[in-house]
């Protein structure tokens, strides 16, 4: 709402301004600046939200970016309370409530955020450091945590994999009499952690993309030179970050089994709900809820593609995700 009425400063006071029965109601230029930063405070939540509560791709490693830019709003808001200090409150309250969730980042968001190519570990231990300093927490060994965590893991994959991959494979390599040689002379593990450690460092020591990746695309096309790496990534992001798409879906079961159809087997039951959400995934509408006006969007009929806007506007379903942009937000 308060993106909505910024824009509108002039007028609302022109307006107000007309009346002198309302020119007790008008805001000095202090509270509109006021209003300005609690938008923006607010601003960084209502993002995080919506990208984070979306179905459509992989956000495991998107949460720690999100709360490093909430973390810079707190800093920002912080250094404005030796300003302003009705803001003072507000601040205090959701910092604590804040904290309470967030004051130790889960170590696999870490992971996952050490693997998006545009990060690595290299800027994911610059950015927990940000983040620490931003919220006033004590700093520790965040480089050191990001590495065992990373490794412990990593070697814990890599051994799955060992023991999946044929002997044979790994002792083919010495095809020649020299190199046959030396392959008895060492120890096998030894050839295997060695190989295991230079994909780790490689991945670590090589460039990092300048520009946003599909990021199972991107695991896909390295999987044969990082297989580890791309074992790792496959079931990391296939966990959500949010529970409201599958929630939502199971809600969904309110509109499909009610009175006038009581009698449905599970059978049938389970295929409606599972079409249901499945036809919405792909028209990009998992979100919409149908019959109901929440405080993010105002939606109507059933939530398909299929349905005019009321806004008379071309429906994109792919639009959809910017759904808070839209002229009837």
């Amino acid at each position: 709402m308060f993106h909505r009425v910024l824009p509108y400063k002039d007028v609302i006071d022109n307006m107000l301004m007309s009346n002198s029965d309302s020119i007790q109601l008008m805001l000095s230029t202090g509270e509109w600046q006021q209003l300005q930063h609690v938008k923006d405070f607010l601003k960084a939540f209502f993002d995080a939200t919506v990208k984070l509560s979306c179905s459509y791709t992989p956000s495991a490693h998107e949460l720690l970016q999100h709360l490093f830019a909430i973390s810079k709003v707190y800093r920002d808001i912080r250094e404005l309370e030796n300003r302003d200090e009705t803001l003072a409150p507000i601040v205090q309250a959701m910092t604590t409530k804040f904290l309470k969730y967030w004051d130790d980042v889960p170590l696999v968001t870490i992971i996952a955020n050490c693997l998006d190519p545009q990060w690595k570990v290299k800027y994911t231990v610059k950015m927990m450091q940000k983040y620490k300093e931003n919220l006033g927490l004590p700093a520790h060994d965040e480089e050191g945590r990001v590495n065992y965590a990373l490794e412990t893991m990593f070697n814990l994959y890599n051994s799955r994999i060992n023991v999946a991959r044929p002997a044979s494979t790994r002792s083919s390599a010495g095809s020649g009499s020299h190199h046959g040689l030396l392959d008895e002379l060492r120890d096998e593990d030894d050839l295997d952690e060695n190989a295991s450690m230079n994909e780790l460092k490689s991945y670590n020591l090589g460039m990092v993309e300048k520009h946003p990746v599909d990021i199972l695309d991107y695991w896909k096309r390295h999987s044969s030179a990082s297989p580890t790496l791309a074992m790792m990534a496959r079931d990391i992001f296939a966990v959500p970050v949010s529970t409201v798409p599958s929630e939502s879906c199971f809600s969904s079961a309110n509109r499909i089994l009610t009175d006038k159809r009581s009698k449905l087997g599970p059978n049938v039951f389970e295929r409606l709900v599972c079409m249901k959400d499945w036809i919405d995934a792909e028209n990009r509408t998992q979100h919409f809820v149908p019959g109901e006006t929440s405080s993010c969007a105002e939606t109507q009929g059933s939530g398909t593609a299929t349905e005019a806007e009321s806004d008379d506007e071309e429906y994109d379903p792919k639009d959809t995700e910017l759904w808070y942009l839209r002229k009837n937000y």
